[in-house]
């Protein structure tokens, strides 16, 4: 069974309230759930949707058709009504929003009405939606009522919305046509959690405790999570001046021995990357979040796409290593977080985690976190040699590290060009053999590096290629793909950078195709620059959206 509901209006009508409750609601009923956001950057009007489907088998994106579409203004009608499913419904408030062209599919409720007269407040007209959509859907009402005293702190107004919502439920039940149902199937131990909780949590679980940023969508999620649980785990969170200042003052935490975070967009990140090459000369570890945006400039705020991949490789004057990681989902998210942590202590180098806006905003199921058998390393010398030298040029590139305060001994660095005890020098020679110490970390780096994940035949003529959030829309049409017999396989990027490449030489004589969110085929050309293997086929999306599974599917029987 799967269903697709769209809650679309305006910024301001409480579209997120509808969404959140429900996607809870769907899961305590025991469905898999995919909630994905798209809104526009401004505080009221506009047009925002939120598509939230659901399914008795795990999802991990969003699809095209809708279902039920719950239409909080008459534009939304206009906008998506050409995305109904033949059996599909509209609800809509039918004493507000003065259609014309009704049929079958429209279905009239008193939104406002219900509101006003049970919460004495036309504010709670996003209870009085879910209400509708529980009964509708035959549900399990209690569930509902549960989640509604929970989102409303205050036990009177938590009362007054539990009332809208079953005066809403009784009139969902009266619809009899509408065949989709979906009745309670089982308690579970299943999570719902987005892309910006999952990082956060594994920020904390790393053992972050210091994270500097200034605003800007979408990383701004991060930081929130972290500021919201800031007292439990004794977080400092510090919202700077700018983004200059932001990653200045986590490198100086660092140094200091705190592990630490900073989390911005491209465009903030255009103006850390002094800073970045600043952590590559002192070989300070240090963790750097980037949700990506359509750019350049300002772009689109709050839309997403994948065109910073080459920028994050290759920023920052000078050559030095570093970690780029691109979680494919949630789940992800949350593990290579922390393994971004170990890694920037165990290399001293930056470790950059690389998402975009659908990924840090979407929410979806997952079957849990496995915590125990996580491994916290810090790589720090405690214990130093009386003849300690921070940048002792060892076999390996990595130089004992130790914290300034340490007892007997004097620990230096300098941002200009320095010996191994951290002094400045223009030895010529030392130069060389430095720039040579720290490369051959990004040599020993390789090591740690994740190989893609493979999905699909064992033997197929086509292979798809993909990296960070386009996991779960590419692994469906792979599905579907298959199930119409085409032969095909999925090769999917979380760690992109060191470039695993042990995988790609065994497909290097299939048919591959590129499946990106930009214009330029960003990855195959990284591809090309670090195998030499030239992918010429490529499905390419730039227009602010995410890929769906029908998309795909329908583009690749296109260059089939």
């Amino acid at each position: 069974m799967e269903l697709k509901i769209v809650i679309g209006g305006e910024a301001g009508q409480g579209i997120q309230t509808i969404s959140v409750i429900m996607s809870k609601f769907f899961l305590r009923s025991g469905y898999y759930v995919f909630s994905e956001q798209s809104y526009q950057s401004r505080i009221r009007g506009g047009h925002n949707f939120t598509q939230v489907r659901i399914s008795t088998e795990s999802i991990s994106s969003p699809d095209d058709g809708i279902d039920i579409l719950v239409a909080l203004n008459e534009e939304t009608i206009n906008l998506h009504k050409g995305e109904i499913s033949p059996n599909g419904i509209i609800i809509y408030d039918n004493e507000l929003i003065k259609y014309e062209g009704l049929d079958k599919s429209f279905f009239g409720v008193p939104l406002q009405r219900i509101a006003v007269e049970n919460a004495k407040t036309k504010l709670a007209v996003n209870s009085s939606a879910c209400g509708v959509l529980v009964g509708l859907l035959d549900g399990d009402f209690s569930i509902l009522e549960k989640l509604m005293r929970e989102q409303f702190k205050d036990p009177d107004i938590g009362e007054k919305n539990v009332l809208t919502a079953k005066a809403g439920y009784e009139i969902g039940r009266n619809r009899k046509d509408f065949s989709l149902k979906t009745p309670f199937l089982s308690n579970n131990e299943r999570l719902i959690i987005d892309g910006g909780s999952a990082i956060g949590f594994g920020a904390i679980v790393a053992g972050c405790r210091f994270l500097s940023a200034y605003p800007m969508t979408p990383g701004t999620a991060v930081m929130n999570y972290l500021a919201g649980h800031s007292k439990r785990y004794n977080i400092v969170v510090e919202q700077a001046e700018d983004e200059i200042s932001a990653i200045n003052m986590v490198l100086g935490a660092s140094f200091a021995g705190v592990r630490s975070m900073v989390t911005t967009s491209g465009g903030g990140f255009s103006l850390m990357v002094e800073g970045l090459s600043l952590a590559g000369m002192t070989e300070t570890p240090c963790v750097i979040h980037i949700g990506q945006r359509p750019g350049p400039a300002t772009g689109l705020p709050t839309r997403t796409e994948q065109a910073e991949l080459l920028f994050v490789i290759n920023a920052g004057h000078g050559e030095f290593p570093r970690y780029v990681t691109a979680p494919r989902d949630a789940r992800d998210a949350f593990y290579k977080t922390i393994k971004a942590f170990n890694l920037a202590d165990k290399y001293q180098i930056p470790s950059i985690i690389l998402t975009d806006q659908f990924l840090i905003d979407s929410m979806a199921t997952i079957e849990g976190l496995e915590l125990n058998n996580i491994k916290i390393e810090r790589y720090i010398e405690y214990n130093p040699n009386k003849d300690y030298k921070r940048h002792l040029i060892t076999e390996s590139g990595i130089s004992p590290r130790a914290l300034p305060g340490t007892g007997g001994i004097l620990v230096v660095t300098d941002s200009d060009e320095h010996d191994e005890e951290g002094h400045i020098t223009e030895d010529l020679e030392i130069r060389k053999r430095l720039v040579e110490k720290r490369l051959r970390r990004g040599e020993l780096l390789k090591e740690d590096i994740e190989e893609p994940l493979y999905f699909g035949l064992s033997d197929p003529d086509v292979i798809l290629l993909g990296w960070g959030s386009t996991y779960g829309a590419i692994k469906e049409a792979i599905d579907r793909l298959i199930e119409e017999d085409f032969k095909v396989g999925l090769l999917h990027f979380s760690d992109v950078y060191p470039l695993p490449y042990k995988q790609l030489e065994k497909y290097r004589n299939k048919r591959l195709i590129s499946v990106e969110g930009n214009a330029t085929g960003q990855f195959t050309l990284l591809v090309r620059r670090e195998t030499g293997i030239d992918i010429k086929d490529k499905i390419l999306k730039y227009n602010g959206r995410p890929f769906t599974p029908s998309e795909i599917v329908k583009e690749v029987k296109k260059i089939w």
